[in-house]
């Protein structure tokens, strides 16, 4: 993965879409619970759109497949100190592709089809005014 060496705690996922990892103590190691109850790996960081302020993703680690997974933000329902709450139940989460480096939108597009959530640049998309 690529870093910053002055950054350490952000690292580039991938300059067109221009996503940032960056470290959240605030949610470091805390479980992600799927909607159908099931503790489905612990947040580690997420990817944020700097150019919007928005986080994007929150990366999870996937303790039986040993990976990252990328899960993106919308389906966030909560967060408490129990966990963070996620609409999409265990087997989608678990169907994710691994996080890669860079993270290309084509990978963008197979999670949210996963998911069956529309992605967040098309909900922008149909949210702006037209002219």
């Amino acid at each position: 993965m690529p870093t910053d060496k002055n950054k350490p705690d952000t690292a580039t996922a991938d300059s067109s879409v221009r996503l940032l990892e960056v470290a959240n103590r605030d949610l470091w190691q805390t479980p992600l619970i799927s909607s159908d109850g099931c503790a489905c790996g612990h947040v580690i960081r997420q990817l944020v759109e700097p150019s919007m302020c928005t986080i994007r993703y929150i990366i999870v680690y996937d303790h039986a497949h040993d990976r990252h997974i990328p899960v993106p933000a919308t389906t966030i329902r909560d967060i408490t100190s129990d966990g963070v709450f996620c609409q999409a139940q265990a087997d989608s989460l678990r169907a994710l592709p691994s996080l890669t480096y860079p993270f290309p939108r084509i990978i963008e597009e197979e999670v949210h089809r996963l998911l069956a959530i529309p992605p967040y640049w098309l909900e922008e998309a149909n949210t702006r005014p037209t002219q």
